[in-house]
């Protein structure tokens, strides 16, 4: 940018033209061919420690020829595998020297391939394990009991005391690991590490719960109940008693009259242990606000790597899922003493609000206790971040810091956990989410690319392709859709979840890491050569990979940076629960792609021309606030500061009143009301939400598009500009087809590209006020990649017509097939078939594998005059085909609709038609007397059709 400025006349206009010229043709060629660093890429499972090198460099090359770029290794341990004790053992030699030599052989083997590889640091989630993490640096809770006491009667109070939330025990009399003579006094290192923090009384009420626990897999996620109705503390009333509680549980003291809540906190080091770990020893998770712990580990599961490590590009940290009654620290109340200005302790009550800082099913609650006035939302806020930059200083500034001093990268995954997680996705390198949460929810995954986006990162990664309780039926056609979901979320690198390393222990389909047990039906993708679709997988990665090889070029067009002031997210955290992501909504179906941003990178932003430069780079039009009472005065003040250099922005049905937290209140409180009154001067609007969009419109935004047709609300999109052109992803996300016909700022021609087979084809548009008019039908789930060439000119593009359509019929068929039944190998010899569920089928309702279908087909000469295209029209395929036409076999169709041209393949007269239809694993696994398998549910299978034979023209 600096040496753009310094230049002037023709050599400016010059670059800027060679430029120009450049990147249009690297988009061509990159999307024709996408360069291994722009394809997706596996997370890829290893069991612990027991892997060979042989069969890792095999699997490398197998990852390299399926058209990945790599893969991010994540050891753990086999999930309910069957394993000798010798294997069990090799399992958990992980982080130990043979481990790391194993690691080293598969970088290796990986960069000779020009791939990369991504290494998890640490086995499963989240990070500990092993002696490097013992009771004095596992991640510590706090946890309450409250006692009611009706004051005024000079009676002893004898309290209810706090006890250890049980869970997933990592000291577990289970695990055999436990048993080591080294760990032999950890139960009594973690009860001395209890203690007692504090004892409060307040006059009050106590709040209404609900009678059921939150649970997840039979487990308790957190031993708070969620609230009807919240109870209310008098705060000038509380009393620390800290000092006055004995050894008994009664306390030295008469509560005088009135209604009385006696609270006693409780520090536990937590039992909780990391999920699924292989490794030596107990498998406790770290303390996440402290920064030895954080050195502890990574010299255990990181330092053997050594600095800039052969083909390793970066190290891996999961989501957080840190499963705590209350976040906590062992000097939590000294650094909230040292960063807000006040002791916690009379104020502890609260923060408790169930359902925001659980781990997995984060959800709304009304909070415990209310104050009567902001007390309690100021505490709440103080609380919540000094939680998060406890967690920044203790684990995610020294995880960055120490990748960095090893010559790697630093890849995140900033949700899941009590912290601000647009920073969180910010200060790393790969900012990485996830679609799990709430199955690709294109909003959430927008933190990501905010992250990205203010913080200056060219890649947004995604952990992709997972679905709970499937873990053998996913279709291609599910996956084409779902990674499209993403892409339009904001990422533009896909982590497939996932590739099995191939244990040695047997039978079809091998071991697959998230599997069915006895507890739960276990996660999908398994991506491996014993899936019969395998053979579409080639397929869907060079899709990716043309996809990612665009949406990694250029800058994103974002308008609007959407405020965002919390910490922890959920669906419903900025709306009480409701979930209606209302404004979102509402900026996409209006034309306008937004991100989020934070008081931290609000802090380091500036205004040019009017518009907010982030410190990224990333530049917004228009400045957006959620309806809040509080916010930091300091970003009150910066938000006035943008006003007045003529930055627009709109506060949501009503602007900020008072400063955020407690200290100092009355005046930082002024200085908010002050920042707001001058915002407003300098020319700031609150806006009813309903407006925002008109209002923006009005102030002149630029939007991304147009929608032509009114109410666009299931289609989603992002857009980029890659020197002059505009580059636009379009997805439907619903099931039914929608009018996406759209206006795109600009001028010239559109084309669209067809990441499926490399082609580019014109699109027919017309000038129109503020830019050019496309129409865009989509069908349930369709997705269209637009470029826009302001060096063409817009074109009239005639729709193919249909003038010959013959139905295949759907008897006469012969079919062959072979693959597995009930899990074992099984083949049935060709025969005469008609088409249709081979759930319908005698001895194929529980197959799994490959059918072959074959007729011969007659092709009139007239057919193949020129101009025209033959077609042929498989109609409803499970789940996968690959056509071969007079011996000539051309590209597998992974997704609906399931059709090919097969012009060039054809002949007149009579033509070898043969189809090869591959199912999913899921009916071949179903098993009545296993454990899980019993509830897995027969899906459709076979080539349904009918079988269609157009001509075009």
């Amino acid at each position: 940018m600096r040496l753009h400025a310094m230049m002037t006349g023709a050599c400016a206009a010059a670059l800027m033209l060679t430029g120009t010229a450049a990147t249009a043709q690297s988009l061509e060629d990159g999307f024709r061919n996408p360069p291994k660093e722009a394809r997706p890429r596996f997370r890829w499972w290893w069991p612990g420690g027991a892997v060979n090198d042989p069969e890792l460099e095999r699997e490398i090359g197998v990852i390299d020829a399926a058209g990945f770029g790599g893969a991010e290794i994540q050891a753990l341990g086999p999930n309910f595998a069957s394993l000798t004790p010798d294997e069990r053992a090799r399992v958990n030699d992980y982080a130990e020297p043979a481990f790391f030599g194993h690691v080293r052989a598969a970088a290796k083997a990986a960069a000779a391939r020009g791939l990369t590889l991504d290494y998890t640091l640490g086995s499963a989630w989240p990070s500990g394990g092993g002696f490097a993490i013992p009771p004095e640096k596992a991640f510590v809770e706090l946890t309450m009991a409250r006692t009611e006491v009706t004051g005024g009667t000079g009676t002893p109070v004898t309290l209810t005391l706090p006890s250890r939330t049980k869970r997933l025990g990592a000291l577990s009399m289970f695990d055999p690991r436990v048993k080591d003579p080294r760990a032999a006094d950890w139960p009594a290192r973690m009860d001395a590490q209890a203690k007692i923090v504090a004892v409060v009384a307040l006059r009050g009420t106590a709040p209404k719960l609900k009678t059921d626990a939150s649970t997840m897999m039979g487990v308790e996620l957190s031993p708070w109940k969620d609230v009807i109705a919240s109870g209310t503390l008098d705060t000038a009333s509380a009393v620390v008693l800290t000092d006055k509680l004995k050894a008994d549980g009664t306390l030295d003291w008469r509560a005088p009259a009135g209604t009385w809540q006696v609270f006693v906190f409780k520090q536990y080091a937590s039992n909780m242990g990391v999920l699924g770990a292989a490794g030596q020893g107990p498998q406790l998770i770290l303390d996440h606000m402290d920064p030895g712990a954080f050195a502890a580990h990574a010299a255990r599961v990181g330092d053997p790597l050594g600095t800039k490590p052969v083909g390793i590009r970066s190290t891996f940290v999961d989501s957080l899922e840190l499963m705590q009654d209350l976040p906590w620290g062992r000097q939590f109340l000294t650094e909230f003493r040292k960063r807000r200005g006040y002791d916690l302790t009379r104020y502890l009550p609260l923060t408790l609000q169930p359902g925001w800082m659980q781990a997995w099913s984060e959800h709304f609650s009304p909070p415990y206790f209310q104050a009567g006035d902001s007390t309690a939302d100021r505490v709440r806020a103080d609380y919540r971040r000094t939680v998060s930059d406890l967690m920044f200083d203790g684990f995610i500034l020294p995880y960055v810091a120490w990748n960095h001093a090893h010559g790697l990268k630093a890849k995140f995954q900033a949700h899941g956990g009590a912290i601000d997680i647009v920073r969180g996705y910010g200060v790393v390198d790969i900012p990485e989410t996830e679609d799990l949460v709430h199955e690709g929810d294109p909003y959430f995954m927008r933190f990501a690319r905010s992250g990205a986006d203010l913080y200056g990162h060219r890649i947004v990664s995604a952990e992709s392709l997972v679905w709970k309780d499937r873990p053998y039926n996913v279709t291609p056609d599910e996956l084409r859709r779902r990674a499209d979901l993403i892409f339009a979320g904001g990422v533009n690198s896909l982590i497939v979840h996932g590739h099995d390393y191939r244990l040695t222990d047997g039978g079809w389909p091998g071991w697959h890491a998230f599997q069915p047990s006895p507890f739960a039906l276990g996660f999908s993708t398994m991506f491996t050569e014993s899936n019969p679709v395998w053979a579409g997988v080639p397929t869907l990665a060079r899709y990716l990979g043309r996809m990612q090889s665009v949406l990694q070029q250029g800058q994103p067009i974002v308008p609007v940076a959407y405020f965002y002031g919390q910490t922890g997210y959920y669906v419903g955290i900025e709306d009480g629960g409701a979930g209606k992501q209302a404004a979102e909504k509402a900026f996409l179906s209006g034309g306008y792609d937004f991100d989020r941003i934070n008081p931290d990178a609000i802090g380091d932003a500036r205004v040019e021309r009017g518009v907010l430069v982030a410190k990224g780079g990333a530049r917004y039009p228009v400045l957006v606030l959620p309806p809040i009472a509080g916010i930091r005065a300091e970003t009150a003040e910066a938000i006035a500061r943008f006003a007045r250099a003529g930055l627009r922005v709109i506060f949501t049905d009503r602007a900020p009143e008072r400063e955020e937290g407690l200290a100092d209140a009355a005046n930082r409180d002024a200085r908010v009301r002050a920042a707001v009154a001058a915002a407003m001067k300098a020319g700031a609007r609150v806006v009813p939400l309903a407006q925002v969009v008109p209002a923006l419109r009005t102030a002149g935004v630029p939007a991304n598009l147009t929608f032509t047709a009114p109410g666009v609300s299931d289609v989603v999109y992002v857009q980029r500009k890659v020197a002059a052109r505009t580059v636009t992803f379009v997805h439907n996300l619903s099931d039914a087809p929608r009018d996406a016909g759209m206006i795109l700022g600009g001028t010239g021609g559109v084309t669209r590209w067809n990441a499926m087979d490399g082609t580019i084809a014109p699109v027919a548009a017309t000038a129109a006020p503020g830019g050019v008019r496309i129409a865009l039908p989509l069908a349930g789930g369709e997705s269209a990649l637009l470029v826009s060439n302001p060096a063409s000119s817009p074109q009239v593009v005639a729709p193919p017509v249909v003038v010959q359509s013959v139905a295949l019929p759907a008897s006469g068929w012969t079919l062959g097939v072979e693959g597995h039944s009930g899990r074992q190998p099984y083949v049935r010899p060709v025969a005469t078939a008609t088409l249709g569920d081979w759930r319908s089928v005698d001895g194929l309702a529980a197959f799994s594998g490959v059918g072959t279908y074959r007729r011969s087909l007659q092709v009139e000469p007239g057919w193949l005059a020129r101009g025209q295209r033959i077609v042929l029209d498989l109609g409803a395929v499970h789940d996968m085909a690959t056509v071969t036409v007079n011996g000539r076999a051309l590209q597998p169709l992974i997704t609906a609709p399931f059709r090919v041209d097969v012009t060039d393949a054809v002949r007149a007269g009579a033509n070898d038609v043969v189809i090869a239809i591959a199912n999913t694993p899921q009916n071949a696994m179903i098993d009545p007397r296993a454990a899980g398998y019993k509830l897995l549910k027969p899906v459709p299978a076979g080539l349904v059709g009918p079988v269609v034979l157009e001509v075009r023209r």
